[in-house]
């Protein structure tokens, strides 16, 4: 699932990004999220525990809070 040249098209991106991983992703690791925030600017990442490849769906409370907070935070 690695594209090389996604870090390039990555380092484009201007807006706010909020990265929402589950820690027990046993497709995409968690390090992809972190290689992920290393190249967005403008990134925050939130790591969902005890989740895995879909945290909306396999913890939804946790998955608004973060995504409340990011939100909330760009005001």
């Amino acid at each position: 699932m690695y594209n090389p040249s996604l870090p390039h098209y990555l380092k484009k991106v201007p807006t706010p990004t909020l990265i929402v991983w589950g820690k027990q992703d046993a497709i995409v690791p968690v390090e992809c999220a972190e290689l992920y925030q290393q190249v967005l600017d403008n990134a925050a990442i939130e790591v969902i525990d005890n989740c895995g490849h879909s945290p909306q769906l396999e913890k939804p409370q946790a998955f608004q809070d973060v995504v409340g907070k990011f939100l909330g935070s760009l005001k």
